[in-house]
């Protein structure tokens, strides 16, 4: 077996009939990874049919799935035991249009608390935003799930839901179980549970796009009317670290006065940093699992130390690299400046 290392996943571009045109501009030196017709772009993922391979070295052509089957301890480290897979999935994506109004199913848990399937919380970075874009989360204050089925039935259910202006920089936590939908005009960088369902309700049938199927029942089982968005919260452009996401950042009980504050209360199972460094900088990760690392501007050097094992990393915008467990102490040597977000599961 080769020696574990970080790992560079090659990207995995799918074509989507809302997709836009804006992430070749904000790459464009990867313009020919974005295909006309990209709506997103998988970076890392352990899902049937959407898992992109290793970039390079010794693991060159092996997906997540299959690294795991051999360095799934020192990978996932002290919660390899009780993930039922790879946690986190992440995604570009492009929006000219807006995506179907749909709803994730929350994590399923057997009677003794040990999860038996993995729901999705998803988090949102906004990279681009035309003016007056909006993503839709929840529905509007006073509202319930009699005013969205009516509003369903007459072909408006958008009228119902809350609308939030959104611009670069922003990132907003979508908790499994809330009804939302991207709107049009978006490139964004997307955080999520390593979960494939989608449920939707309803599919903008006036955009003329090609009909898709609709689960409007099993939507509503999923979906918790009650949740109410977060506030979002601006990435700094400011030297430093920054916290987008922390476990314990909000909670989306739908009755708050009844929270019991257990695992499946907490509103989101990963964690989220913004890094923006201009100069060389040691950082200590601060939980026992893996790390991933994207760059969204310029580029750096990262160095990662871990068990006597030290491995440089050059990474470039776009890059997302997975850093296995065993590595926690990391320093990064900008050229001249980057901007990296990490994330983690909890």
């Amino acid at each position: 077996m080769a020696s574990v290392v970080p790992y560079l996943f090659e990207r995995l571009a799918l074509p989507k009939p809302w997709a836009g045109h804006r992430l070749p501009e904000l790459f464009p030196a990867l313009a020919a990874d974005f295909p006309p017709g990209t709506g997103e772009s998988i970076e890392l993922a352990d899902l049937p049919g959407a898992s992109p391979p290793v970039r390079s070295g010794a693991e060159r052509g092996r997906t997540l799935r299959q690294l795991l089957a051999g360095q799934r301890q020192a990978i996932l480290g002290t919660q390899s035991g009780s993930l039922l897979d790879f946690p986190l999935a992440l995604k570009f994506i492009d929006t000219a249009q807006p995506l179907s109004i749909q709803v994730h199913p929350q994590d399923a848990f057997d009677p003794g608390g040990r999860l038996v399937s993995r729901g999705k919380t998803e988090g949102w970075l906004i990279l681009d935003a035309a003016p007056g874009a909006v993503i839709y989360q929840g529905l509007k204050p006073g509202l319930d799930r009699g005013h969205f089925e009516r509003a369903l039935k007459a072909g408006m259910p958008q009228e119902t839901m809350n609308a939030r202006e959104v611009q670069r920089g922003d990132w907003l936590l979508n908790p499994a179980g809330m009804i939302h939908a991207l709107g049009g005009g978006l490139a964004l960088l997307e955080i999520q549970q390593n979960c494939g369902v989608t449920l939707r309700f309803f599919d903008w049938p006036e955009l003329g796009r090609q009909a898709r199927e609709l689960q409007v029942e099993d939507a509503f089982k999923a979906c918790d009317f009650t949740l109410r968005p977060a506030e979002a919260v601006r990435a700094s452009r400011d030297e430093g670290v920054q916290t987008l996401q922390a476990p314990e950042f909000a909670r989306f009980c739908g009755d708050q006065s009844s929270c019991s504050g257990d695992a499946r209360c907490i509103g989101s199972p990963f964690g989220v940093q913004s890094l923006r460094l201009s100069r060389a900088a040691r950082h200590v990760k601060e939980w026992p699992g893996f790390t991933v690392f994207t760059c969204l501007e310029g580029a750096c050097e990262l160095i990662v130390h871990g068990q006597g094992e030290i491995h440089t990393n050059e990474l470039r915008p776009a890059d997302t690299l997975l850093v296995p467990a065993l590595f926690n102490d990391f320093e990064v040597y900008p050229r001249p400046g980057v901007w990296l977000v990490e994330s983690y599961a909890l």
